[in-house]
């Protein structure tokens, strides 16, 4: 038991994650990296016969066996359900073939009851440009249950092509080198008054056509590397800098950094570097509305409520974007007293009903509300009518770089 907890990774995002990251070093190399999804048949049938915890002595012993099968070099763990995922670097189509082989000998001698142990392999095996671990994964487990379902207990591999996505991390590194991410700006429009109220600052990708990717493009691989700090300073320094030399007018919202929220729980607050690079532009700090995303909230309620104080001891104002989806929290909301929520673009796609309570709720606790994603007159109409104060949305003004 100790052995399988020692030598596995247990954590089925960890797996994923250490995939990915292999992915964007193969990438590099231009090497082959192998995958293997394999599944036990039969653990269904065995848990029916003998019970789950039966089932789950297999799965340990079978962990086991994985474990003594593969090189030291290589990275296995439970996966989904039956099935576990091995990871072998710098092996192609037939070391990865003679690895799956070496684990279905190496089961025979496994005495359990009298049960034979059946398993599907699948194999990949792939030199990574522009892959995403989800992508491959995927993969794995659609040619995993074709194979099941005409039989299973066999080796497979997997032949089909995954489609190529735009971005590699060759491509991120190179756009922090060449200083090609832009920062757009959206418009942010006062219902009451009928005119602009200020700008958020959105990051953009330029490709080498010209083209500006959103974030929406890319920010997963960025997730996935430690480039999301480098490409937020930059996104940040150069909308600071075209807020004072295209002398933008009203406020500029600006998400919070990630390279901040890991600091919160630590106590490093690190507001006042922002705070002497927002002066050195000549800004007044009372025109920068700082967004905490839901999504990227961590530590305790009580970091958060430190935080907020921080912000606001600097005269930044304060607003709690993405509200209603992912973490959000009413607790939260009520102690860092925001000066304004951004409800999330589901709202008007998906929860419209819902939309009009949540508005009357936020406004009878005295928050000033803005709704995203307003794409319509209708939309626009809508929201008009529920006497939202903000607005923001690609019928109102779509993001542009300057």
């Amino acid at each position: 038991m100790d052995l399988y907890r020692q030598t596995l990774v247990s954590n089925t995002a960890c797996l994923v994650d250490y995939l990915q990251k292999l992915i964007y070093l193969y990438e590099r190399k231009g090497t082959y990296l192998s995958t293997i999804l394999m599944d036990v048949d039969n653990l269904k049938y065995v848990n029916r016969k003998k019970g789950y915890g039966f089932g789950n002595l297999l799965l340990l012993k079978v962990a086991e066996v994985i474990e003594k099968s593969i090189r030291k070099s290589d990275v296995a763990g439970k996966y989904k359900g039956s099935s576990f995922l091995i990871i072998l670097p710098d092996a192609d189509k037939e070391g990865a073939f003679k690895v799956a082989n070496r684990i279905r000998e190496n089961l025979l001698y496994l005495e359990l009851e009298g049960f034979n142990i059946k398993l599907t392999q699948s194999i990949y095996s792939f030199i990574p440009c522009c892959s995403r671990a989800e992508d491959i994964l995927n993969l794995l487990e659609k040619k995993s249950t074709d194979a099941k379902l005409d039989g299973g207990d066999r080796i497979v591999f997997v032949e089909e092509e995954i489609e190529q996505r735009p971005i590699n991390h060759e491509m991120l590194l190179n756009a922090i080198e060449n200083q090609s991410v832009e920062p757009a700006f959206q418009p942010i429009y006062d219902i009451v008054k009928g005119d602009v109220e200020g700008y958020e600052v959105l990051m953009r990708l330029i490709m080498e056509d010209g083209t500006a990717l959103p974030a929406i493009s890319f920010i997963e691989d960025l997730l996935k590397t430690s480039f999301i700090t480098m490409f937020e300073e930059i996104v940040i320094n150069k909308a600071l800098s075209k807020v004072r030399d295209l002398n933008l007018g009203g406020r500029i919202y600006i998400n919070f950094p990630h390279n901040f929220v890991s600091f919160v729980a630590k106590g490093k607050l690190k507001i006042y570097d922002f705070y002497k690079e927002v002066l050195s532009h000549g800004i007044e700090p009372s025109r920068i509305m700082v967004e905490i995303s839901e999504g990227k909230t961590v530590g305790s309620t009580e970091d958060l409520i430190q935080l907020a104080k921080e912000i606001r001891s600097y005269g930044f104002g304060l607003a709690v974007d993405d509200f209603g989806v992912e973490y959000s929290s009413i607790e939260r909301l009520i102690k860092t007293s925001p000066d304004l929520v951004k409800l999330d673009g589901f709202f008007l796609k998906e929860a419209k009903s819902m939309l009009k309570w949540v508005v009357m709720g936020l406004k009878k606790l005295g928050y000033k509300v803005l709704v995203e994603q307003v794409e319509t007159k209708e939309d626009l109409e809508y929201i008009r009518g529920l006497k939202v104060e903000l607005a923001q949305g690609f019928y109102l003004g779509e993001p542009k770089v300057l």
